[in-house]
Order: C-alpha cells, then structure tokens, then sequence
C-alpha cells in the first residue's frame, strides 16, 4: 500500500488530531521522560525542572502548530527551548547531552502521536495519517536543534571568554607582583604550590597550542597545567608537578615538544610564586632569542641557552668577541665548520675520544681536527680554553661571522 504524504492542514482529521495533542500534559509527559531518562540528577534542582517544562510545552505546542497547518516549519521560533540551551550550557552540560535529550523528547512525542493515530484508525488509513506528519514532526525537531545547539554554542564561547579574560588577568598580576588569595587556585583551575615549569608557545592557533600543551602534560607527568594568551603573538603556559624538576624530565619535555607542530620555549622550573613567574620570565627570555639564532630548532630550551641568553643582550659585541677569539675559524665554510663542531664536542667533553663517539667520527680524525684547530688558534688554544669554549657556543647560535 503506498503512502500519501500530507501537508500541513490538508486534513480536517489531522487537523483535530493536532489540537488534541497540544495539552498540557502532553508537554509534562514529555518533560518527565527527559528529566528521568537524561537529567536525573538535577530532578531536585527547581529552576532547572520548571525550566525543561516550559520548553517541553512549548515544543508539544509548537509541533501541533506545525501539523495542524498554522504555523510553517521556517516559522518556528522557539525562545523557551533557547533559554534551556543556555541554562544547559550554563551549567556545564555538553551539548551532546542536550542533543540526547531532544531525542529522548522527541521518541516520547512520537509515540504519543502514535498512540492518537492508532486510535483514529477508523477515520483513516494509518500509513496516511503518519506518513506527511512524521516527517513534519522531525523537521520541527530539526529546525529547533538549529536554535538550541547555536544558543548553547554561544553561550559557551561567551562564558569561555570570560573566564579565560578573568585567567589571564590573574596570571597577569601575579606575574606583575601580586600576591595569591585562598582562592587562586580555584580561579585559575592550576595549584599554585610545588614545582612549575614555565612555557611560551608562539602562533595564534588555540586548537594546536592546546593540544601541544596537554601532550606535554601527559608525557611529562605533570599534575596540572595552564595556559593564557597574553597577546595576538603568544601564549604562556605552565606545568605543575608535586616534587623537583629534574634534568630528565626536561630532557623529556625539550624531545616531546621537538616533534610538535608548534614553536615552543622551555623556562627554568621553580618553586613556588618565584617558581612560577621565574619559568615564565626564562621562557619568555628564551624565546626572545630566536630571531638572533642561527638555525633556531621549533624547541628552545633555557637551560641549554644560559650562556647564549647571557652573551647575546648585544650581538654585535658578541659577534667582535667571537672574531677576536676564533679567527679565520669563525668564517664561513665546510671546513672551518668542521674544526668549529669537533672543538667545541671536545672542550665540553673534556675527551677527543668522547667527542668522537658524540660526533660518530673516529678518534683520528678528532685529532686531526684538533691539530688544524691549533695551528690557527696557536696558544690559544690551551691558555683561553673558556673563551675560546664560550666563543664556539656564540658562533654555533649566530652563525658563521662572514666579515672581519
């Protein structure tokens, strides 16, 4: 047997059937079968419940106002269901929940819808009276979704907002000098004890900054974390842990952070308030560095650039500083690059054979290296070990020094 599909109106039978299911109980049904089913935790709150009743009325109302033929389904308007979007959202509850409860609401109506069909059979065949009106009660549905996931959509970007500004103003403060209240930690959603390590991320995307901080989070171990944009540039994070900072679990932070897809710098953890505003501070310095480094990698580290954050407040000096040291050796070329990268793996190692095995080269050629080293560098190079070690780290962050 096939379907007629009916338009709104174009049935006296299915316009009384309409009237009969606006009722005010009809709408409780309704509101009953949410509240029980998605919401049953907030059965004792009464503002939330009187809430839901209003918009379940309004929805029954609504509907039977569609499939009786007086008001078009582009015509639905529906604040008290918009008003229920926004206490949802208010209240924290994710919108997949709101959705559930529509279809919840929605099942219950239906069958409620059924039931009056069934009921009039003998005034009409069954498939006809549920054909055209199904579809009409599942497009009001869809209409008033539209209205509901945008209200809760906006009313959860606008209370983001705010709490992000009442964040960042906070952190601000706390940065600039002032002191924390009992209820610190609360507003920032971050303790303010233990062991904090400062971050700075640069790039204006939210998604992947946030997703670049919670994967060093859950590397890390950290037990909380924090970040606020101080600017359009920038982003300052932090990562609390209970106990001390070690060189190993930055060892881990700085390889974790190299493989994002984000610019991050890596403060000095600390204790504490000071803990805190000294690894933004050593962050923020770190990261001041990358437009004078030479080949500056997506992951600064402060700890590896004390001496570059140090020597570099004037380039130019340390520039001079490192011709007066380095010689012909500061230039440009393969080959002074060479000598340059195995003289400083040997000072800092202390060993030319620990140098070869950090460069994977043979011992041989370190010291061959050495030698050629010696003969441009002359006394140099065993009476200014310090300078010409801080020279090597300078021209390894600026760059060959082309001119003399």
């Amino acid at each position: 047997m096939s379907v007629t599909v009916l338009h709104p109106g174009s049935s006296s039978l299915l316009r009384g059937l309409a009237t009969r299911l606006d009722s005010p109980a009809r709408g409780e049904a309704v509101s009953d079968t949410v509240l029980r089913t998605v919401f049953p935790d907030r059965a004792g709150d009464r503002g939330f419940v009187a809430t839901l009743r209003r918009c379940s009325m309004e929805n029954v109302a609504c509907a039977s106002g569609v499939l009786a033929g007086r008001l078009a389904l582009t015509d639905v308007d529906a604040p008290c269901a918009r008003d229920f979007a926004a206490l949802v959202a208010r209240l924290g509850i994710p919108l997949p929940e709101l959705e559930r409860a529509y279809r919840v609401g929605v099942e219950r109506l239906w069958q409620e819808w059924f039931d009056l069909c069934r009921g009039s059979e003998g005034h009409g065949e069954l498939p006809d009276l549920l054909g055209g009106s199904t579809s009409l009660l599942f497009g009001y549905v869809d209409q008033v979704l539209q209205q509901v996931v945008a209200r809760h959509s906006e009313v959860t970007e606008e209370m983001a907002a705010t709490s992000e500004d009442r964040r960042r103003e906070l952190v601000l403060a706390l940065l600039d000098g002032s002191e924390p209240t009992p209820e610190t930690d609360a507003a920032l959603g971050y303790r303010m004890r233990g062991t904090h390590v400062g971050l700075l991320f640069t790039g204006d995307g939210q998604r992947e900054v946030s997703r670049a901080l919670g994967a060093l989070r859950e590397r890390s171990g950290a037990w909380g974390s924090l970040l606020v944009r101080p600017d359009a540039s920038a982003w300052f994070g932090w990562l609390g842990y209970p106990d001390r900072v070690d060189s190993g679990r930055l060892e881990l932070l700085r390889r974790t952070a190299g493989g994002l897809d984000v610019e991050i710098s890596i403060g000095e953890p600390g204790r504490g308030l000071a803990g805190f505003r000294r690894g933004n501070e050593t962050a923020r310095r770190t990261a001041g560095l990358r437009a004078t480094l030479y080949r500056a990698p997506s992951c600064l580290c402060a700890r590896d650039l004390r001496l570059e954050s140090l020597l570099l407040t004037h380039p130019e000096s340390a520039r001079r500083f490192v011709r007066d040291e380095l010689g012909e050796l500061a230039g440009p070329g393969e080959r002074s690059g060479r000598i340059r990268a195995t003289l400083l793996a040997s000072l800092t190692a202390g060993s030319q054979a620990k140098a070869a095995v950090e460069l994977g080269i043979h011992e041989n050629t370190v010291r061959m290296r050495i030698r050629a080293a010696a003969q441009e560098l002359g006394a140099a190079l065993s009476e200014r070990r310090t300078e010409l070690l801080v020279a090597l780290r300078l021209c390894e962050a600026l760059g060959p020094v082309d001119a003399f």
